[in-house]
């Protein structure tokens, strides 16, 4: 009876002993310590009866196994399912932050995902943290593209390329290790947001002047709009954004948004002057996580405080009227349109790449609220935003090639 009892406090403890990582070396040993007397105990219980010791042979030697074995078979856990190949990008991706996902099928908080690895064990310590989680609006199988990455030689990875162009004010520089963020799984960089995007505003043919009526923001910019003070001569120094540009005698700006690991667009139209509407604010988000109204308010602001700018400083010929500007609170429009969702926690970048894509296409030349109809669910489908990762890499191939013929 002495014994049991001692049998039974010690299993006690070793139920307890693994309840987090956090306690430390100390917690392990005393649960070794643990099994190793309930060990002993128990093979004296053993040595009673043959028929037990046949019984629960296999049984004890698998717990006296499995505590120095639980470390592998987590880790093979973690690649389970998984098969890697040698892909054409450095391995490890290069990514803004991290972000946690919940599926929609979960109720409790699982770990939080880093996107800057694909090789991260997991935390021992499941207690939730402290972080905004949002739901995958629409889940699907896994979507592998069709495209084949392209091969860059070696010789070529240690260039750097100046996109458009080392002459232009406005280009972009992309390292090799920058393609990183192109791997499967990955989510897309600033700076490669930024060279697609400097590529769609490059015109296709020498008479094409489709992107004349654009005007682009890079993705750092929201960012700034965000905490600027429009203090003193704040408000001044921040017109270097656009210097020479007036956005008003523009048809579009694109404006990408990052916040919370998260990509999302807004499009700012202008109407014609014969249609007596204000501007219209567009929110093109492909997981509904973003806060349309807070975007909204900033760029109102921002708009408000650039046309009062123009106004004091040289004459406007826009097609704005100036009755619109007095009353903007209530002829200004904004909408968060509905458009294709992505099925998977990595690919919001890309929604928002071919999302600018895709307007440029088909955008009329001036857009009213009939033309609100093109937007959709079934705009595009997930897997060509997809596909554009595979289209983005192969792209800086080529000018990775380029730069290194005229190096």
């Amino acid at each position: 009876m002495k014994d049991d009892l001692k049998c039974e406090e010690t299993i006690q403890l070793s139920d307890h002993s693994d309840e987090g990582a956090s306690n430390g070396k100390k917690k392990d040993d005393h649960k070794s310590s643990s099994t190793t007397r309930f060990a002993k105990l128990f093979s004296k219980k053993l040595d009673e009866d043959s028929r037990t010791v046949n019984a629960f042979e296999s049984d004890f030697s698998t717990m006296i196994h499995c505590q120095g074995q639980k470390g592998k078979q987590n880790s093979q856990l973690l690649g389970k399912g998984r098969s890697r190949k040698k892909l054409p990008f450095p391995r490890t991706p290069v990514v803004d932050s991290e972000k946690q996902i919940i599926s929609k099928d979960e109720k409790n908080y699982s770990d939080s995902i880093s996107t800057s690895s694909a090789d991260v064990a997991p935390s021992r310590n499941l207690r939730p943290r402290h972080k905004r989680t949002y739901h995958l609006l629409d889940e699907g199988p896994q979507f592998h593209s069709k495209l084949q990455y392209a091969e860059l030689d070696d010789c070529a990875k240690d260039v750097k390329v100046y996109y458009p162009s080392r002459d232009d004010p406005g280009s972009v520089e992309v390292n090799y290790a920058d393609m990183a963020c192109l791997a499967p799984e990955a989510c897309l960089s600033s700076t490669i947001m930024n060279f697609y995007i400097r590529h769609l505003q490059q015109p296709i043919s020498a008479s094409e002047t489709e992107t004349c009526h654009y005007h682009f923001f890079n993705t750092y910019f929201y960012n700034k709009l965000e905490k600027l003070s429009y203090k003193e001569d704040s408000f001044l120094k921040f017109r270097k954004w656009w210097k020479g540009v007036n956005i008003f005698e523009k048809a579009y700006i694109l404006l990408p948004i990052h916040e919370n690991a998260h990509w999302s667009l807004v499009i700012i139209c202008f109407p014609t002057n014969e249609d007596e509407l204000g501007p219209i604010l567009l929110h093109l988000d492909s997981l509904g996580l973003h806060n349309s109204k807070s975007l909204f308010e900033n760029i109102k602001r921002f708009l408000k405080e650039e046309w009062s700018y123009l106004r004091k400083s040289e004459p406007l010929d826009v097609p704005i009227p100036d009755e619109i500007w007095e009353n903007l609170d209530s002829k200004m429009d904004h909408k968060r349109v509905t458009v294709p969702q992505q099925m998977n926690d990595y690919d919001c970048g890309l929604f928002v790449l071919l999302y600018m894509e895709r307007f440029i296409k088909e955008a009329p030349k001036r857009l009213k609220k009939k033309h609100l109809s093109m937007f959709g669910k079934q705009w595009f489908q997930p897997e060509e935003a997809s596909d554009l990762r595979v289209r983005v890499h192969n792209l800086l191939v080529e000018e990775f090639k380029n730069a290194k013929e005229k190096e």
